[in-house]
């Protein structure tokens, strides 16, 4: 039994080494990241069941082993626990939503991975093998991320010059090809076979392709900050091989005459084709301090001065920036104005996690690294491991400098650290520690049924949830006349993820809401069920302002249908509700300005327009929704002034945002 037990646990290990390739876009919202996750808690779930069972079987040999690695791993996760149940939204915090899915039920399944892998693999041979898989897995990403650069349709990749492959992110792809170069260069520098070595350098060349393709600077600053540590290990450790030091040395000096010849050619065909070269060398300290990213950071830090030691939750950080909003945003785009992470793994986690959270997850690394220099002083790894292990985690953390962790991440990390943990015992191939035990049948039925159960009603039932909605959405989109019966039926069906069910769904309902097709009666049965879940949200996730602006829309466009003043007045009261949570936000000022002029509030309505405008006096819209506004009132004065002031502040408009001031004042020449 037991050895079948645990050939089953490193089966469900490798497998999960194949959880990036899952890709289902007519099944889920959220195609790329929902049935991943799902699919990789299932897995662990069952692992955990059979290893559950090992334990009972011999508790000595796989009780896991309470290394430096793990005790601070361990600490990270307590304090990801401690700020979710103490953060501004516990059921975010835990749950998380479709588009992530990274809270803290999911991070419990990584850490579990990790604890059952430090504890089942005991040699560097089935090291070696799980690496070899997890490298032949990941290559098909990278393969596919090849593909999409020769045909950028492909699989949703809409034509993107970066590739998204089947992790859905550009990013993504390329922080799963900096871990697959690492550790194709580790697997090639032990292996023995020549046929092996020339397959892992192959795949460490094409992983370094996937990572160039997906185009993201802070991979390839990771890259080279790996590969100076990888430099200065052998340099330092191999201190009396003086041709290793030599040619490493040279190699390096090789490597900066090409990068300054690339970086002399920046502006070439060569580099702009390559979406990585292309946008690290055409980045500049000012323009990343003048760009949204950086406001994102500011909003970190301020947002932590509020919450120091445990921070806002995790997944929480779109509160912080919705209460730190800084109108500049709005000079990059709508798109820019919702920051549900900081992009900066260092940021976030002080904002969401608390000097307690940053302080454990930057020690995750530096006790990786020392206790890997401790086990190759006392011989229980090799230099290869000891480097190259080290080199990748300094690599990933330069690189989550400018973005953060995701399904993927989290999957080849987690693997990483259980190596550095877990293979430090220099054990025979067949070596048993403890005595085993016998287990009865019902012993095995019990942690079965108790599996089947945790995973029937945590990842299938929010997958036929998810499939619900998809189909509910679908029929708003194409047949609304006929979507009652299966917006009924998502609304109704429980999940974990009902909160983004109502969401997603009221986000559509608003853009049909006054279509003609509908009938009536039907549009208010719509108009209703669609309400009463956005209501509930509200109750859930006070702070989600999204929940008010779907609101809002959807009283918007009633009171628009039935020409009713008391819509209008609730809808504003939504938008009232939402500024209070973020202030300066122009697109809410912009609205609710609006409905005040409908309504006949006019002082309150020019205040709205006004403040907008003193908030970033950049922004265009701003002063033509003010020439807008005076117009109507027939302020020329007020009008005058507004030119007057867009041309002291020498503001660029946009060529539609040009049209429409000349339209509103085509009445004035």
């Amino acid at each position: 039994m037991r050895k079948y037990l645990e050939v089953l646990v490193k089966f469900l290990i490798y497998a999960c080494f194949f959880v990036p390739l899952v890709v289902l876009p007519s099944s889920y919202i959220f195609p790329f990241i929902v049935p991943k996750i799902l699919l990789f808690r299932t897995l662990v779930e069952v692992m955990l069941g059979a290893y559950i069972l090992l334990l009972i079987i011999n508790w000595q040999e796989y009780r896991p082993k309470m290394t430096p690695v793990t005790i601070v791993l361990l600490l990270f996760y307590l304090s990801f626990f401690i700020s979710t149940f103490v953060g501004s939204d516990p059921y975010h915090s835990f749950w998380d939503n479709h588009e992530r899915m990274l809270g803290l039920f999911t991070v419990t399944h990584y850490i579990i991975f990790y604890l059952i892998s430090t504890s089942i693999f005991k040699t560097w041979k089935e090291w070696r093998t799980a690496l070899l898989i997890f490298l032949g897995a990941g290559s098909i990403v990278m393969f596919i991320g090849m593909l999409q650069t020769q045909n950028p349709e492909l699989l949703l990749n809409r034509g993107s010059s970066r590739v998204s492959s089947t992790l859905g992110n550009s990013i993504y792809v390329s922080g799963y090809g900096l871990f697959l170069f690492f550790i194709a260069l580790l697997l090639f520098l032990k292996e023995k076979t020549k046929g092996w070595r020339w397959v892992e350098g192959i795949l460490g060349f094409l992983a370094i392709g996937g990572l160039l393709a997906g185009g993201s600077r802070g991979a390839v600053l990771g890259l080279l900050a790996g590969i100076v540590i990888f430099v200065l290990g052998y340099v330092i450790f191999l201190k009396n091989n003086k041709k290793v030091r030599n040619s490493l040395v040279g190699l390096v000096l090789l490597g900066v005459l090409f990068t300054g010849i690339l970086y002399s050619q920046k502006d070439s065909t060569l580099v702009r084709d390559i979406p990585a070269l292309d946008r690290i060398f055409n980045t500049t300290i000012q323009g990343v301090m003048n760009g949204p990213r950086w406001i994102a950071w500011e909003i970190a830090i301020e947002s932590w001065k509020e919450k120091p030691v445990f921070g806002w939750g995790p997944n929480n950080y779109f509160y912080a920036f919705n209460k730190y909003y800084n109108p500049r945003s709005l000079e990059f785009g709508y798109g820019e104005t919702w920051f549900d992470n900081a992009h900066n793994i260092i940021m976030n986690t002080l904002a969401v996690q608390g000097l307690f959270g940053i302080l454990t997850y930057l020690s995750i690394f530096g006790i990786a690294i020392c206790y890997l220099f401790k086990n190759y002083k006392k011989e229980k790894i090799d230099l290869h491991i000891f480097v190259v292990l080290s080199a990748f985690l300094v690599a990933h953390l330069v690189q989550n400098v400018t973005v953060f962790e995701n399904p993927t991440s989290y999957l080849y990390f987690m693997f990483a650290l259980a190596i550095a943990s877990g293979l430090n015992l220099k054990r025979e191939e067949g070596q048993q520690v403890g005595i085993n035990k016998n287990i009865g049948t019902g012993s095995v039925v019990a942690v079965g049924l108790l599996v089947f159960v945790f995973v029937f009603i945590l990842n299938v039932q929010p997958s036929r949830a998810n499939k619900k909605a998809l189909e509910a959405i679908k029929y708003l989109n194409n047949q609304p006349e006929i979507s009652y019966g299966q917006v009924e039926a998502a609304l109704n069906f429980n999940s974990p993820h009902i909160d983004d069910i109502r969401m997603d769904i009221g986000r559509s309902f608003t853009g049909i809401y006054t279509n003609t097709k509908i009938n009536s009666d039907v549009r208010e049965k719509l108009f209703g069920i669609v309400v009463e879940g956005a209501e509930k949200n509200l109750v859930l996730h006070p702070l989600d302002i999204r929940n008010q602006l779907i609101l809002s829309q959807l009283y918007q466009s009633k009171a628009q249908l039935l020409q009713s003043p008391e819509y209008l007045q609730k809808a504003g009261e939504y938008f009232e509700n939402a500024l209070e949570k973020s202030p300066g936000r122009q697109q809410i000022l912009y609205s609710l300005s609006s409905i005040k002029m409908s309504l006949g509030q006019i002082e309150e309505s020019e205040s709205l327009l006004v403040q907008a405008l003193e908030g970033d006096p950049k922004i265009g819209e701003s002063y033509w929704r003010l020439i807008y506004f005076y117009d109507m009132m027939g302020n020329q004065e007020g009008l005058d002034n507004v030119l007057q002031m867009a041309k002291d502040n020498e503001v660029n408009f946009t060529d539609k945002e040009e049209e429409t001031i000349n339209y509103i004042l085509r009445d004035n020449k």
